[in-house]
């Protein structure tokens, strides 16, 4: 009881639920990803985390707000090796050069996240969070598209769970899968895509279960946001399997209703 009530602290602190976020910017969406700390009165400043994916976008934000919460350490893994270095060149400007690192690799890589991992353990001790964002919505590429989405997710949550496991001398904590809404509404416009984020949402499900929370002290949820401002959403019709696909994507936005703009929880 006492590690769900924990658990429900820590994801309180990383997400507010909200009705609608429809046009919403990074830096409104991520005003309610760590807000609720202040009211659950959950520590940040003893901690140490990844953000996968950290590079831009959510991830990014997610990042920024730890870190405006008082986070001591902080590490941030992308394959974009330029993009990284000027996330964390801002983010040292406003929080210091000490608290933040960033790390190039391809998140679905296990040997290459996995030597990541261990050297931002080196500087940041072991994480009790983790936050896998990296993510593309592309079905003309769907090969690419399943690697980054799914085999991502599920590298990034295995190796988390081998270094946070309390069996393994971690300290447990929380990883957080940062899937879609169509990981629940299926979008017949983006079928692959569709089905990656549904595959986020199943492992998330089931690697957090109940009997895997006892043995290794760490609580896996999907995180499924509906449509925000992001480059992913701006790019998504060239990117779809062809035409006749892409016109159907974009009459799924504009009959979106509120209730399909919200978050929800898979945990």
């Amino acid at each position: 009881m006492a590690l769900l009530k924990r658990s429900s602290r820590i994801l309180s602190s990383i997400v507010k639920l909200r009705s609608s976020i429809e046009g919403k910017q990074f830096s409104e969406l991520s005003e309610g990803i760590v807000e609720a700390s202040q009211e659950e009165d959950y520590n940040f400043k003893d901690k140490a985390a990844i953000v996968n994916g950290g590079a831009s976008g959510i991830g990014l934000e997610i990042a920024r707000e730890f870190l405006k919460r008082g986070l001591p350490h902080l590490s941030i893994i992308d394959i974009d090796e330029e993009q990284g270095e000027q996330a964390v060149k801002e983010l040292r400007n406003e929080f210091g050069d000490e608290k933040v690192l960033f790390f190039e690799a391809d998140v679905a890589n296990a040997l290459a996240l996995d030597s990541v991992y261990r050297k931002s353990m080196q500087f940041h001790d072991i994480p009790e969070i983790i936050i896998n964002s990296a993510g593309i919505m592309n079905d003309a590429k769907w090969d690419k598209q399943i690697w980054t989405n799914v085999t991502g997710c599920v590298v990034g949550t295995l190796l988390g769970l081998q270094y946070m496991s309390k069996s393994s001398n971690g300290y447990g904590g929380i990883i957080v899968n940062i899937g879609s809404i169509l990981g629940i509404i299926p979008s017949s416009g983006y079928p692959l895509h569709t089905m990656t984020q549904f595959g986020i949402c199943g492992f998330s499900k089931a690697i957090g279960c109940g009997n895997h929370i006892d043995r290794t002290g760490v609580k896996v949820f999907a995180m499924c946001p509906g449509l925000t401002n992001t480059r992913l959403l701006t790019e998504a019709p060239a990117n779809a399997i062809n035409d006749r696909f892409a016109q159907e994507y974009v009459d799924e936005i504009d009959g979106s209703s509120p209730q399909k703009l919200c978050f929800y929880f898979l945990g």
